[in-house]
């Protein structure tokens, strides 16, 4: 009975780790602007069109330890944070917050650190 419970915490070790690694291994950080409030990276890999006109993509603090995910109004040229994580020093979860019913909408202006992933993500 023992050899049983051992064998299949193994596997629930490494399926658990395989799957930890498969989400790190299909990010595809890039930076698209650095500012006061920090450097930002977006995750190619990650973006998505919910609907006509509609991006979704995650993007990186890499100074505040912070990954957000955005929708970004194409048209309109706004966006809207809906999730964002923060991690601690070495890289693990400190909070996370959800505002995937956040009905407000920002205008992303001229020399505001979205525009530069505005023109990445809407061409």
């Amino acid at each position: 009975m023992r050899s049983l419970s051992a064998k299949l915490g193994v596997i629930f070790l490494v399926v658990g780790l395989t799957i930890s690694c498969s989400t790190v291994w299909g990010a595809d950080w890039k930076e698209f602007a650095e500012a006061t409030t920090g450097v930002f990276h977006y995750d190619a890999a990650s973006v998505t069109s919910p609907s006509k006109g509609l991006v979704r993509v995650w993007i990186h603090n890499v100074t505040k330890h912070e990954t957000n995910l955005v929708e970004v109004n194409c048209m309109a040229a706004s966006y809207r944070v809906l999730d964002v994580i923060e991690y601690d020093d070495s890289g693990r979860m400190k909070e996370r917050e959800d505002y995937y019913d956040n009905p407000g909408w920002l205008s992303i202006t001229p020399k505001s650190v979205l525009e530069p992933l505005h023109e990445i993500v809407c061409r």
